[in-house]
């Protein structure tokens, strides 16, 4: 038999059910809504890059600008030269024939090092003469005397015709002026004032010819006049062909040398090679067309400018070190360079192209190798910008990315701008 229920027990039975399905409900619902990641849009790197200072923390930094520009720059790569004597530059001077060394004056003979210049006689050689060759027979001297005789009698002769014709052309000269003044008279004949001119004109041809002759027979009797009937011979200056320096000198003064000994060697300093010994693998790299830069061992600029520029030199390499050798030539007078003096070279390794270039001292590179400059964007603003380093060259950096032309960019405290930034500074 069943028992009866209660009103209100069922109520509260009824409401519990309500409840608890009402429960589950809101539960999954909730669950549906929950996103599996969380996205979040952070600020720009430029925005966490930039500095604003106040008008006295400016002053005290003492902070400088720069302006980035764009120029046509060519990549160079630094490599050690040795300057060396060119071909050809290298005059050896021998001995014409045999004799004796005698000093030029009271001037004694140069040393190894000596600066001298075209045509300077550097020493006298007095010839070795052969009493067979040289030095005439009591015969030999009788027909000499002889000749110079007629010579001279010859040469009184044609002295006389020159006087002569001297004469008659002061004669057809006169008959010409006559003539030609009688014609401009009307007193006189044509054909007259043209015999006038045709004697005139032989006249000074045999005139001509009298001179000349005079002079051969001058010539020759200079040449059969004996100076020193003893037999010894003038000396012979020996002068250098070339300016440039004496690189060494075989003879010394009273010494006796041979035909074709050589006595002195002369070299020219005004141009002079630079030898660049360069790695066989980096040949390719190098524009060998292009000329190049000479700067000191320590990569600082010469005194000078030096731009040495490619030459065709005989090819030489060295097995040893893998090495191949370019050639280079450059103005030696200002430079003064030695030959085996080494010094340093800049060859090109890219053609020229339009990169931007900042100052090198604006450069700034953090724990990762990345590089930094600041770039002015307001009054008292500046912002920290990425660029892309591609070379230095001296004081400047040279770079394949950065600010556009035109933009002004920190020098001078730049790294205490940096510090700023990162709480290093204050």
């Amino acid at each position: 038999m069943l028992k009866s229920i209660k009103p209100t027990t069922t109520l509260i039975l009824l409401i519990s059910s309500l409840v608890g399905c009402g429960t589950k409900t809101d539960k999954s619902s909730k669950k549906e809504s929950v996103s599996p990641a969380k996205v979040e849009k952070l600020p720009v790197e430029t925005d966490l890059a930039r500095i604003t200072l106040t008008d006295d923390a400016n002053s005290r930094l003492g902070i400088t600008t720069a302006t980035v520009v764009e120029q046509e720059v060519t990549q160079r790569r630094s490599l050690g030269g040795q300057a060396v004597i060119p071909s050809g530059s290298t005059i050896i001077v021998s001995a014409p024939l045999a004799g004796v060394v005698t000093r030029v004056g009271r001037v004694s003979l140069p040393v190894p090092g000596t600066k001298v210049i075209a045509n300077q006689p550097l020493f006298s050689l007095k010839p070795l003469l052969s009493a067979e060759r040289d030095v005439p027979t009591p015969a030999e001297r009788v027909q000499l005397v002889a000749a110079q005789a007629n010579m001279m009698a010859a040469q009184t002769v044609a002295a006389g015709d020159v006087d002569r014709g001297k004469a008659e052309v002061e004669g057809a000269q006169i008959a010409f002026d006559r003539a030609t003044k009688l014609f401009a008279d009307r007193a006189g004949a044509r054909r007259a004032v043209d015999d006038a001119e045709a004697a005139l004109n032989i006249a000074k041809s045999n005139l001509a010819a009298a001179e000349e002759r005079e002079k051969q027979l001058i010539e020759l009797l200079t040449m059969l006049d004996v100076k020193n009937p003893e037999g010894e011979a003038s000396v012979l200056p020996m002068t250098t062909p070339i300016s440039g320096l004496v690189n060494r000198i075989e003879v010394s003064e009273g010494q006796t040398v041979a035909s074709g000994a050589v006595m002195f060697e002369v070299v020219s300093m005004d141009k002079i090679w630079i030898r660049v010994p360069v790695f066989v693998d980096m040949l390719s790299s190098i524009q060998v067309e292009q000329p190049a830069n000479l700067v000191s061992l320590s990569g600082d600029a010469l005194s000078q400018s030096a731009i040495a520029n490619p030459i065709s030199a005989p090819p030489t390499a060295d097995a040893m070190t893998s090495s191949a050798d370019l050639y280079y030539e450059v103005d030696n007078r200002q430079l003064g360079l030695r030959p085996g003096q080494r010094v340093g070279v800049e060859l090109p390794t890219s053609k020229a192209e339009s990169s931007l270039i900042v100052p090198n001292g604006s450069i700034l590179f953090d724990i990762y190798g990345n590089a930094w400059v600041y770039a002015m964007t307001g009054d008292r603003q500046y912002t920290r910008s990425r660029v892309s380093v591609r070379f230095v060259d001296g004081d400047e950096a040279v770079l394949a990315s950065g600010p556009p032309v035109g933009t002004k960019v920190v020098v001078d405290g730049a790294a205490e701008l940096f510090g700023t930034e990162f709480g290093a500074g204050k």
